[in-house]
């Protein structure tokens, strides 16, 4: 658990976890992110993770958990037992007690920057990454970007309609205007679809409301009755029927069950709720929901991710925000290219990541190219390495550094008479010695970590690095500090 501090309430230097001989792991360490990486069965959820989050539980930390596997639920319900948190959990699930309608969420939101259809168009864009596996690169150009920004065209259209109407944004409205939209220049003319489409009521409701309002709301409608009464009825029957095949593929998940009620009905849960502490478990858990699962997880990811972003921390530098975290086991199921900007700013909003995976390498497959997901890691300051193998074993030992250090060899020779076969000289001995880079940390030596289980004694290690902090050794490896600490975490 965490240990009591003399400083402020969730004041930076508030320590998480003590490492003894005057070491720790503090809030401030927390705010720079988290990475634990491990192979299955290394001990990286029971070990390393398990530490942290009884820290994170003990101080009071809201959260938003992304659960990838079936079990993560009871396994948070026993960590929040054991930190006396049971009462904070919200458990987001299949039954559909709690809601959330994030898009009238953003659409209703106070402030600046609330309400305005690029920042909502930018939701659908980020499940639209979801639903089309686009989260790893692609091409920039050619026939996907013109059908990329075919659709954001659409979306942007769709959701500056109903809010010049007044209406609430919700998925099913925008299908339905859409589904009632004209198909022809003729069509858009015709006194029977004005009179039963749904997509001229919205319209006629988005006129009268826009009327006599603000002049720029008034612009905005007009832009929208352009594109819906001239534009979209002018598009050749395949190229409107690709954009609205879009749209429905991005759509469709949210308009059946589950997810239906979850995100297009009411709101009762919101991810600012996490700020006043509470625990949002999303067990809609990949492994049995598959892509519904993953959409769920992603949703509510970057719905915090942006509302944590909004925090401002008080000026009086005498209070701080609750710290709140985002928890991804498996995060390679979660990853996308927003994590880096997010995780570059989420210290100032006391935002603390901690993502668990198996190797870099799963990063890689998803984000798609090394620089992003250095630019990821780079943002993810602590980095547990539990028992691996491959590659990121060679990344770690880099990241750990490399020293000089002397080297010691002696060569012992024998030497025959010249021309005297079988009689022997005197012998040759010689001693060198140089300096050579060697790793603090063989790659090798990851390997061989404890794992935890019986076969050792249930004691999980993992080599920490945290940011370029140096850990005292006590000089008795000849070094006064080193760039790492070796934990052992026990299960038990």
């Amino acid at each position: 658990m965490g240990t009591t501090s003399a400083y402020p309430e969730f004041h930076p230097q508030t320590v998480l976890r003590d490492w003894g001989h005057g070491q720790a792991f503090r809030l401030a360490d927390a705010q720079t992110g988290v990475c634990v990486f491990g192979a299955t069965g290394s001990g990286k959820t029971s070990g390393p993770a398990k530490h942290l989050a009884y820290g994170y539980l003990a101080a009071d930390f809201g959260g938003l958990v992304l659960c990838a596997k079936k079990d993560e639920r009871r396994q948070w319900e026993e960590w929040a037992k054991d930190a006396g948190r049971s009462e904070d959990l919200v458990i987001v699930d299949s039954s559909c007690k709690w809601r959330f309608n994030f898009m009238d969420w953003e659409a209703a939101r106070a402030g600046e920057g609330g309400g305005l259809t690029i920042n909502i168009v930018n939701l659908l864009d980020e499940i639209g990454s979801a639903v089309s596996g686009a989260n790893n690169s692609k091409g920039g150009g050619g026939d996907h970007k013109f059908w990329e920004d075919a659709l954001h065209n659409l979306n942007s259209n769709l959701v500056d309609l109903v809010l010049c109407a007044g209406m609430e944004v919700s998925i099913p409205l925008l299908r339905e205007v859409l589904s009632n939209a004209p198909v022809t220049l003729e069509q858009a003319k015709q006194p029977e679809w004005k009179a039963t489409s749904n997509c001229a009521r919205v319209l006629r409701d988005a006129d009268e409301a826009t009327l006599k309002g603000d002049p720029e709301i008034r612009a905005d409608y007009e832009e929208c009755k352009i594109y819906w009464t001239q534009d979209f009825p002018a598009m050749g029957d395949k190229t409107r029927s690709s954009i609205v095949l879009g749209f429905t593929v991005l759509t469709r998940p949210l308009l059946t069950r589950p997810l239906r009620k979850l995100f297009s009905s009411d709101t009762n849960i919101r991810p600012e709720d996490t700020f006043d502490g509470k625990i949002i478990i999303i067990d809609l858990p990949v492994q049995d929901f598959r892509l519904a699962g993953r959409i769920a997880n992603l949703v509510w990811k970057y719905c915090f991710q942006v509302a944590v972003l909004r925090r401002v921390q008080p000026q009086d530098r005498k209070s701080f925000l609750r710290p709140v975290f985002l928890w991804a086991d498996e995060a390679q199921n979660f990853v996308s290219k927003f994590d880096s900007e997010y995780q570059a700013v989420a210290r100032s909003a006391a935002g603390c990541t901690v993502y668990l995976t198996q190797n870099r390498e799963s990063f890689l497959r998803v984000l798609g190219n090394a620089s992003a997901v250095d630019s990821l890691l780079g943002n993810l300051q602590a980095k547990f390495f539990c028992q691996n193998s491959g590659d990121t074993n060679t990344w770690a030992a880099n990241l750990l550094g490399e020293r000089y250090i002397n080297i010691t060899s002696t060569n012992i020779g024998q030497q025959s008479q010249s021309g005297q076969p079988g009689q022997h000289g005197g012998q040759n001995t010689g001693v060198s010695r140089a300096e050579q880079k060697r790793h603090f940390v063989e790659p090798a030596r990851f390997t061989t970590l404890k794992r935890g289980g019986e076969a050792h004694n249930f004691q999980v290690q993992a080599i920490v690095y945290n940011g370029g902090h140096l850990f005292p050794t006590g000089g008795t490896d000849g070094e006064s500090f080193l760039p790492y600490k070796m934990l052992t975490f026990n299960q038990r």
